[in-house]
């Protein structure tokens, strides 16, 4: 798999190459973000590693480009900026993971092989239906990650929609955050419950600009979420 790493920083751009080298991947890195654009103008990465500040931008008005071109581009996010708004703003800004610096390696590597095989290796075979999911106005195409309500695109990531398609499996049940977490990311034993916080505040925002209501995914404290039509 190829990977672009875009990050200013050249000690975390070496131990980050190297990690990713060692497990297999190709990588090219890159400093800036005009550097990202013209690399992916020629060839499309499988998986994009980026740090949020860099000296011409940020990563995140890179993610938002990226999403622009390769919308099923997996990105993960790796920072320094580690409060629950930084996370969330990359959440929002289109990212499906985000990891905070200083990172153990074993931690990354378990993430982009969790991000590429939700991308790469959860296809179908063509002489199998899509995967579809229907309740009270909401329509997931689960194989290829797109969903609406009431016949209006939500707009969602790849991995909003396999949140979403989770709870709508499970109506009116509580899910907790590690059988979420696990299901969509992969992880076992996550007890750091921002990434799916940002995720579920999204999809409720994209669920309101629809015509729907937010409240259709249900926070169940100490817990985690559920799905109640309303």
């Amino acid at each position: 798999m190829l990977i672009l790493v875009v990050e200013d920083d050249q000690d975390y751009a070496e131990i980050i190459a190297h990690t990713l080298k060692r497990d297999g991947h190709d990588v090219v890195h890159v400093d800036t973000l005009k550097g990202a654009m013209r690399f992916v103008e020629h060839k499309a990465p499988d998986l994009a590693v980026l740090d949020v500040m860099l000296p011409d931008g940020t990563g995140l008005e890179l993610c938002g480009a990226l999403r622009g071109i390769l919308p099923s581009l997996p990105v993960l996010f790796l920072s320094s900026l580690d409060r629950t708004t930084d996370v969330i703003a990359g959440l929002n800004a289109g990212a499906d993971d985000y990891l905070a610096k200083p990172f153990h390696p074993g931690e990354l590597v378990a993430r982009t092989r969790a991000l590429i095989r939700r991308t790469n290796g959860g296809q179908l075979p063509e002489s199998q239906p899509s995967e579809r999911l229907s309740l009270h106005g909401i329509d997931i195409d689960v194989t290829n990650h797109l969903a609406s309500f009431n016949g209006e695109s939500l707009n969602c990531t790849p991995i909003e929609v396999d949140i979403l398609a989770q709870l709508v499996r499970y109506p009116g049940q509580a899910l907790s955050h590690a059988f979420l977490t696990e299901k969509v990311w992969g992880y076992k034993n996550v007890s750091d419950a921002t990434l799916l916080k940002g995720h579920v505040s999204s999809i409720r925002k994209k669920l309101r600009d629809a015509g729907g209501h937010e409240d259709m995914v249900r926070t169940v404290h100490g817990v985690g979420y559920s799905f109640t039509p309303v």
